[in-house]
């Protein structure tokens, strides 16, 4: 700075430009404009990880119906107790309860697997 202000040839307009381009870099320093980002961000977990997640979260809604299913809550839409209950073949209770107990023993060992996944990542790291 001391070296461009030392010389001769420097009008009011060239300082006025230099003092504006010095408070934008700082700006965009500061804001952190000014390192280069992705637009779209990939994910970092790996897609058969996502699979899984997907699929322990659509069994755990499922379970959650059929839970007031058994409680013979009205607030489950028809559509949705009819959906559940055909595609699980139920017609009385206690196949309601074998159902559910089917659909808890799938969702914990798709955690244990996710858990055992993710064990064996941070011992390598």
């Amino acid at each position: 700075m001391q070296k461009i202000l030392n010389v001769k040839e420097l009008n009011i307009t060239v300082l006025n430009h230099l003092i504006y381009a010095a408070a934008m870099f700082i700006t965009e320093e500061i804001n952190g404009m000014g390192e280069y980002k992705l637009e779209t961000q990939r994910s970092k977990t790996t897609p058969w990880v996502r699979y899984i997640q997907e699929t322990i979260n659509d069994i755990r809604k499922e379970l959650s119906a059929l839970v007031e299913i058994k409680r013979d809550n009205r607030k489950l839409q028809n559509v949705k107790r009819t959906r559940l209950l055909k595609k699980y073949n139920i017609e009385k209770k206690e196949n309601l309860y074998e159902v559910s107990k089917e659909l808890k023993q799938k969702v914990s060992t798709k955690t244990q697997r996710l858990f055992r996944y993710r064990k064996r990542q941070n011992q390598y790291y």
